[in-house]
């Protein structure tokens, strides 16, 4: 019995202190990359109990071609990865982007961030640019 009550003691403890059960924890998504016509990078994020409250993303395009940078709930997953119709998050996407930088409240617990090549959903072309460029994502 005094063991359960100990962990329950402890239980409430970590639940009250802030940081203790990763509710002040930051999730870090980042590369330097390069994308073809039918390449994509994800950054998925699930929030669990606490969720997230803040999210943060900086992207630097480094070649010649724009990126897409969408953000939805992952509700949304299936109909954005077959070319559908999908509701982004407008606060942090930008369709052509060269370069962004995007902070502010995020009400999703479980999430992605993608950055497209503005050509994935054509017919291959092999005249279709390479899409270089670097980010940061930060969600707490």
């Amino acid at each position: 019995m005094r063991v359960l009550l100990m962990a329950v003691m402890m239980l409430s403890t970590c639940l009250l202190t802030p940081g203790c059960a990763g509710a002040d924890e930051e999730i870090f998504c980042e590369d330097s990359t390069t994308l073809t016509q039918y390449e994509v990078y994800e950054c998925e994020f699930v929030g669990g109990i606490f969720g997230y409250s803040e999210l943060s993303i900086e992207m630097t395009s480094t070649g010649e071609s724009p990126v897409h940078i969408f953000t939805f709930n992952s509700d949304q997953y299936d109909n954005w990865a077959s070319c559908g119709d999908f509701e982004m998050n407008d606060s942090f996407s930008q369709e052509f982007s060269t370069g962004a930088s995007m902070e502010g409240e995020i009400d999703y617990d479980d999430f992605y961030v993608v950055f497209d090549h503005p050509n994935s959903c054509d017919e291959e072309d092999g005249s279709t640019p390479v899409v270089e460029f670097s980010f940061k994502v930060v969600a707490k």
